[in-house]
C-alpha cells in the first residue's frame, strides 16, 4: 500500500489545465487495490468504467458507472477496481476548495439567503450523485476536447467548472454548504465516530490512522486516551462480538470469518473460543438447542 498525492499523481495523464483547474481523462488498465490517497485539491470524479471504494472520515460507498462523487481536499482510501471492463476510467475535475467557496459566496448564499444555511454545520465527508443526461453531455465535451488537445484558456475552464457548480446546486444547495463552509473537522471528536463506523470493514490501524489525519504512532497514543485499551485488542474484542451476534442470528462460520477479515476458519475459531470459552460452531449449535 503507497501514499498517493494527487492531482500530482496523474500528471501523465491527458488533461485540460490551468494552474489552479484540471480536467483529466484518467485510465487505468491495471488499477492498483486500496491505498491512502491525500487530495491536495477537492475533486469531482465521474466513473465512465469500473468501480471506485471509497473510505473518507467515518463513512465508506462505491461509486459506480453513471455515478460520480465530489470530494474534498484531505485524506481518504481509495481502490478501483475494473470489474467486467477493460479499463477503470474517470474524468476528474480538481480544484481549490477557495474557488467553491467563492461559488457558494457568489450564487447559494446570496440565493437562498443565509437564513435557509444556518442548520447545515454538519460536514459531510463527501458527496455521491448520479449522472445526468445534462451531466453525460458535459463530460462527453470535455473528453472531445481534451482527446484532441485543442488549447483551452483559463477563463474558460474556470466557466466549465462553475457550469458544473450551478448544475450540482440546483440538486444539492445543502450538501455543497456543508462540503465547502463548514471549516474543518473535529479530528478529536471524529476519533472515536471513525473507528467505530470501520471496526468489520477489515482496515488496518494504519489505514485507520490516515482517516483520522494522523500518525500511527499519535493514533495509538489518542486511541488509547479514548478507550483506555490498545486499538488492535480493542478491535479484536468488537469483531468477535459481532461474530457472536451473527452466530445467534444463524449465520454461517464461513461467513463470518471471511467477513471480518480472517484469514482462515481455524483463526477464527482459536480466537472465538478464545474469547468465549467455546468454538463458534458448538457456540450456535447450544444457542440453537
Amino acid at each position: 500500500m503507497v501514499n498517493i498525492q494527487v492531482p500530482e499523481i496523474l500528471a501523465s495523464h491527458q488533461k485540460l489545465t490551468t494552474k489552479d483547474i484540471s480536467f483529466v481523462y484518467y485510465n487505468e488498465f491495471k488499477p492498483l487495490g486500496r491505498n491512502l490517497i491525500t487530495f491536495n485539491k477537492c475533486a469531482i470524479s465521474f466513473i465512465l468504467s469500473g468501480q471506485k471504494e471509497l473510505y473518507r472520515g467515518a463513512e465508506c460507498t462505491f461509486i459506480g458507472e453513471q455515478e460520480a462523487v465530489l470530494i474534498p481536499n484531505g485524506n481518504a482510501i481509495i481502490a478501483e477496481r475494473k470489474l467486467n471492463t477493460e479499463k477503470y476510467s474517470s474524468l476528474v475535475v480538481f480544484f481549490p476548495a477557495q474557488l467553491g467557496q467563492a461559488f457558494i459566496e457568489k450564487h447559494l448564499i446570496k440565493e437562498l439567503g443565509p437564513q435557509h444555511l444556518n442548520g447545515t454545520a454538519g460536514k459531510d465527508a463527501f458527496l455521491k450523485f448520479q449522472q445526468t443526461l445534462y451531466i453525460t453531455e458535459y463530460i462527453n465535451g470535455l473528453i472531445k476536447l481534451i482527446k484532441k488537445g485543442l488549447p483551452v484558456s483559463s477563463a474558460l475552464l474556470l466557466h466549465k467548472l462553475e457550469e458544473l457548480f450551478l448544475v450540482l446546486m440546483e440538486s444539492f444547495p445543502t450538501q455543497l454548504f456543508q462540503i465547502f463552509m463548514s471549516g474543518v473537522s473535529d479530528n478529536t471528536n471524529r476519533l472515536r465516530e471513525i473507528v467505530e463506523t470501520n471496526i468489520i470493514k477489515n482496515l488496518t490501524l494504519t489505514e485507520l490512522a490516515f482517516l483520522a489525519n494522523r500518525s500511527l504512532a499519535t493514533f495509538k497514543r489518542d486511541f488509547k486516551k479514548e478507550y483506555n485499551v490498545s486499538p488492535g485488542k480493542y478491535i479484536r474484542e468488537r469483531k468477535l462480538d459481532t461474530a457472536q451476534h451473527q452466530l445467534k442470528g444463524g449465520a454461517s462460520v464461513n461467513e463470518i470469518y471471511l467477513q471480518l477479515g480472517y484469514d482462515n476458519v481455524s483463526n477464527f475459531a482459536a480466537a472465538f473460543k478464545k474469547r468465549f470459552g467455546l468454538s463458534p460452531t458448538i457456540y450456535q449449535s447450544k444457542i440453537r438447542n
